[in-house]
């Protein structure tokens, strides 16, 4: 006959096989609960990696939102430096041109004839 745990031979009582039974389930509750700490401790770990990377992540954009709000004041600075360099040779062209129509009219009239003549031929063409 054999003597497991469910049979009823001399070897064994019931009371033997119900403290076999509630040993191993304190045993199982005891591995349950190692378990369930070290799933929350990987989980704890993970939201603390990922809290770090996110961090990490959130102070690069801002670094390369400030870098970008530098760069566009730089540009806009630039451009209106440019603007007013253009508008001030405009101005000094307006002027010299200006000077050149007083001190030289006949030459100005026979120079816009001219080119009236050639934008002519080249338009009949």
């Amino acid at each position: 006959m054999s003597s497991g745990m469910f049979s009823r031979g001399k070897d064994r009582t019931t009371s033997e096989v119900a403290e076999t039974i509630e040993d191993q389930i304190a045993e199982l509750r005891d591995q349950i609960s190692e378990l369930a700490k070290a799933v929350a401790r990987d989980v704890t770990d993970g939201a603390g990696d990922a809290r770090s990377r996110f961090s990490a992540f959130r102070k690069r954009a801002e670094d390369a939102r400030g870098d970008a709000e530098a760069n566009l004041e730089d540009l806009i600075a630039s451009g209106e430096e440019i603007l007013a360099e253009l508008s001030e040779k405009y101005r000094d062209a307006g002027r010299e041109m200006r000077r050149t129509v007083r001190e030289h009219p006949l030459a100005t009239l026979g120079a816009a004839a001219l080119a009236g003549f050639v934008i002519a031929a080249i338009l009949r063409r």
